[in-house]
């Protein structure tokens, strides 16, 4: 699916538009010698000869200016008056010359502006990588029934494909998620497209069987790997089944090594000892089957049915008056990205050549310090700014069954985005930190009754004892 220009549907129009327009400039250029040629023609004749010109050369002037009626009224005319007549001419064929030849610059410069005009292509090549998978696409998403699946399944059904989404069926049927503020009717009309495909990636046998059986995939979402052993047969199971055109693969900024350079960006080395380190495993397997790959490593996700406490650790405390635990200083800074921006990013990844064997990090604009989270939490709550106690994490030793004492790793943690929003240039994070946490406070912690609940402080308790 290259979308260069050497495309018909790119190309070919240009070609032809400029071929046009080469042809009506040579015309108008012909006119205007043409112009200029009979000005000069109707110069010579007003204008009157020398008497002895004339009577060296036999010819009566007299009778030449007279054979024609249009120009009996020279003939009376004096040699100044003739003169100013040939002038008149002159000056009436150079004008006409130069007005069509002005036109046939600009003629000219018209031809070429779509090849010179960046913008212009630009927005040519982004509307024919768009349209490259010519049409709707049978598109498999592994997981699907939780947070990012649930967002990226309702774009992909926006936008005409078919979903196919593969799960152990254990949760709402295998079916997505419905998402806040949809409507049952708009719901149910989005299922209509989607089909579950039950099977468990972990027996390899059945599962490969089950994606084989399944036919031909155009596009794979692989949103819940972990390990290298669970891509392989996936890959092979849509290569039995005649290859696929694009395959996305769901990876983490946790993949990064430490450094004193940031933001991170993705010529950053992996570290070796990550506990995602497998997904660099899957990268280098994906480019080595000779796949059009593509890897998203995002930092933190955040956002409504988010399964993983994230904001929902700073909600329950500011909700209900209660001091946040942060640890050491609260200044490390840290950097979280809305589930539907990178649902969107994910959408726009398809039929994009730009993104072939490309790893992209993925996150909103803003960064943000722990206690600046707790802040801005609070913020979107509606609440009193908190008070903040920290704590060395090194001194708290909670037992195995306590809850996590704190949702962030203790490190500086961002990345830059730059390469995403270079390489898909229409897309941007259209939320900002604030107002994707009151969303995420109204249309998730409220609305599915977090607010309610009686949250488990016990490793807060233990901390707030050892910082009293």
């Amino acid at each position: 699916h290259d979308c260069g220009p050497s495309r018909s549907e790119f190309c070919g129009p240009q070609k032809r538009a400029g071929k046009s327009a080469m042809r009506r400039s040579g015309f108008l250029v012909a006119c205007a010698a043409l112009c200029m040629a009979v000005g000069m023609t109707v110069a010579f004749i007003a204008a009157p000869l020398p008497s002895g010109a004339a009577s060296s050369a036999g010819v009566n002037s007299r009778s030449l200016r007279a054979s024609s009626p249009a120009s009996a009224t020279f003939e009376e005319s004096s040699p100044a008056a003739g003169m100013s007549a040939a002038r008149l001419a002159l000056a009436i064929g150079a004008a006409a010359a130069a007005v069509l030849g002005a036109s046939a610059q600009r003629s000219r410069r018209t031809s070429v502006l779509p090849a010179t005009g960046g913008s212009a292509q630009r927005e040519s090549r982004i509307q024919c990588a768009a349209g490259a998978a010519g049409g709707p696409k049978r598109i498999l998403v592994m997981g699907g029934t939780r947070f990012i699946g649930c967002y990226l399944v309702a774009k992909l059904r926006s936008l005409g494909h078919q979903v196919v989404v593969l799960n152990r069926g254990k949760t709402n049927g295998g079916k997505p998620e419905k998402l806040p503020g949809v409507s049952d009717a708009d719901y149910q009309k989005m299922l209509e497209g989607v089909s579950v495909l039950v099977a468990d990636r972990k027996k390899v046998d059945e599962f490969k069987q089950a994606v084989t059986g399944a036919g031909k995939f155009d596009i794979v979402f692989d949103n819940n790997v972990r390990k290298l052993e669970e891509c392989q047969p996936l890959v092979e199971a849509v290569m039995a089944s005649g290859g696929v055109e694009q395959f996305i693969l769901m990876s983490s900024a946790g993949v990064y090594g430490p450094t004193e350079v940031l933001p991170l960006t993705e010529a950053n080395p992996g570290d070796p000892n990550s506990r995602h380190k497998e997904k660099l495993s899957c990268e280098n397997y994906l480019q080595a089957q000779g796949l059009n790959w593509t890897s998203i490593r995002p930092v933190y996700i955040y956002g409504p049915l988010n399964y993983n406490p994230v904001e929902r650790y700073f909600f329950d405390r500011v909700s209900r008056g209660r001091p946040v635990c942060v640890p050491y200083d609260g200044m490390y800074i840290t950097q979280l990205g809305h589930c539907e921006d990178l649902a969107d990013f994910m959408v726009q990844c398809i039929g994009n050549p730009a993104v072939k064997g490309q790893v992209y990090n993925l996150s909103g604009e803003e960064f943000v310090t722990f206690d600046g989270m707790a802040k801005v939490c609070a913020e979107a709550a509606g609440a009193p700014e908190p008070k903040i106690v920290h704590y060395d994490p090194k001194s708290v030793k909670p037992p195995e069954d306590f809850p996590k004492a704190f949702p962030f790793r203790g490190m500086h943690f961002f990345a830059s985005i730059e390469k995403a929003k270079t390489d898909v240039p229409t897309w941007r994070p259209k939320y900002s930190l604030l107002d994707g946490l009151r969303r995420s406070f109204q249309d998730d912690y409220v609305a599915r009754g977090f607010d309610k609940k009686d949250p488990d402080f016990r490793t807060d308790d233990l901390i707030l004892s050892q910082n009293s």
